[in-house]
């Protein structure tokens, strides 16, 4: 049966991804223990009031820090960074999703995208089809597709429809590195159909699906995969795809030259992609 969307929950790695969504959307800390949510996670967690029903109707989960171990230029103190990657997106996506009980989940953030496929620097994805894992590969029987993941992700191609301008469609792949693939990740990522990579939003699927729970992903791009290193070109046939890392352009320098546009972007979009789908219904 179908249900107008009322709650929502967003999922975010990076603080410096996050801020401008909270500000955008008018978002403040709320009291962690009023939820029961986990203290030892070091969650950032934000919401706001709706003016219709009195009660909070959008969450933000950023998934706080995580010490680093055996820094070596720590130099006695201790080390901290944004808990990237599919385990601390687990952890935030259970607590929330206990937690607030939302109508839909949208996992943001950056993430790689492919040039052969349209995309660009600073073009926001929808996530199409399914979520699936590039980097989790175990090669015999039924693991073999467990492993992939493949869950699935509401599809909002009214957001597409309206805003063309703003979004496009395609499929979101996770792994657990930001780096340049080696051939085997990046054989997996192309047989995954996909041209969105990222590090996060299969691993919250997987919980979304657990919990009985559509989930969309929204991710602006910083880097692109695909690019061979110092010319345009890139790679476009089966041959070229299974070239060594080290002919790509870097992944990581790509990253930290575009985040700060990439992140202004997801600014702009999530409180478009917020409003849009309160006012639809799920499927």
């Amino acid at each position: 049966m179908e249900k107008q969307i009322e709650k929502i929950l967003i999922i975010m790695a990076m603080k410096e991804e996050a801020e401008p969504v909270i500000k955008n959307l008018g978002l403040k800390p709320i009291d962690k223990s009023e939820y029961n949510l986990d203290e030892s996670l070091k969650l950032s967690v934000y919401s706001c009031v709706s003016s219709r029903s009195k009660t909070p109707n959008i969450f933000l989960i950023q998934n706080g820090v995580r010490r680093v171990n055996d820094h070596p230029n720590a130099k006695g103190e201790l080390v901290y960074v944004n808990a990237v990657g599919t385990i601390s997106a687990v952890l935030a996506a259970w607590e929330g999703m206990k937690a607030f009980n939302p109508d839909v989940v949208i996992t943001a953030g950056t993430a790689g995208g492919v040039k052969a496929n349209g995309a660009e620097i600073g073009d926001v994805y929808i996530s199409s089809d399914r979520l699936r894992f590039h980097d989790r590969r175990i090669s015999f029987g039924d693991y073999l597709y467990y492993g992939i993941g493949s869950y699935p992700c509401l599809e909002c191609r009214s957001l597409l429809a309206k805003y063309p301008d703003k979004f496009k469609f395609g499929v979101v792949s996770t792994g657990n590195s930001l780096d340049n693939m080696e051939p085997a990740e990046r054989f997996q990522f192309y047989s995954n159909k996909a041209t969105v990579k990222d590090m996060e939003a299969a691993a919250i699927g997987e919980i979304a699906q657990l919990k009985g729970i559509p989930v969309v992903a929204v991710k602006s791009i910083t880097d692109l995969i695909d690019k061979f290193k110092g010319s345009d070109e890139v790679a476009n046939k089966p041959k070229e795809l299974l070239k060594s890392a080290e002919e790509y352009e870097d992944t990581a320098m790509q990253f930290l030259k575009n985040l700060m546009l990439a992140t202004e972007r997801l600014g702009e979009t999530i409180p478009v992609s917020y409003t849009h789908l309160r006012a639809h219904e799920t499927p």
